[in-house]
């Protein structure tokens, strides 16, 4: 029966314990899109009329600026550009890692 005693302090505080150890893992937060202007495909420009999907990885700066792009997906070179070029005018809100900006990594996807 004392042992029943023992471990009931142990039962009740699990929960707090748990807490505390939620709390104690590095906080990182992504970084958020703010605005970005559609890709210009209208008539006269090269991707016009053109279908299919691009995959950009952007590299999203300390400052919340466009770094490098790389292409994921994307087998027509015109829809890239017209993506890449859309993808370079992006604002968005820096990730961070512990309350300090870093610079991380962000996926668009892109459907023409």
């Amino acid at each position: 029966m004392r042992t029943v005693w023992a471990l009931l302090p142990l039962f009740l505080g699990a929960p707090v314990l748990l807490q505390l150890h939620a709390q104690s893992r590095p906080s990182i937060t992504p970084p958020r899109l703010i605005s970005m202007p559609p890709p210009d495909c209208r008539a006269g420009k090269p991707c016009h009329r053109t279908h299919g999907q691009v995959r950009l990885i952007v590299d999203v700066l300390e400052d919340g600026k466009v770094g490098d792009i790389r292409v994921e997906i994307g087998d027509d070179a015109t829809l890239a550009d017209a993506a890449t070029a859309a993808a370079q005018q992006a604002e968005f809100v820096a990730g961070s890692f512990l309350g300090k900006p870093q610079n991380m990594d962000y996926v668009l996807n892109f459907r023409f």
